[in-house]
């Protein structure tokens, strides 16, 4: 589990991620962003967890053909994810 929280620290995770929940609109106020933050880090550490969203994020880069840089960013971003259930089984 160390492992997998290093990776997550290491690569930004948590902040990546509240910034695209933010950006398509899941959250709509940031008065809460350190609990919101919270309940990632939580949630980060299962398995089941992290493949929904990966799969929520790859249906968004889907949807998002027109912007390339978010595009990429979410790729990125599922890449990570995808990476880190290596760290969780």
């Amino acid at each position: 589990m160390n492992k997998a929280k290093e990776f997550i620290n290491s690569h930004n995770l948590i902040n990546r991620i509240y910034d695209m929940v933010l950006y398509f609109g899941i959250i709509k106020s940031e008065n809460r962003e350190f609990y919101i933050k919270k309940f990632f880090s939580q949630r980060l550490k299962k398995l089941e967890y992290v493949e929904t969203l990966a799969k929520y994020f790859e249906n968004k880069i889907k949807t998002s053909q027109q912007n390339i840089e978010l595009k990429y960013n979410l790729r990125e971003l599922v890449y990570d994810l995808n990476y880190l259930k290596q760290y969780l089984r």
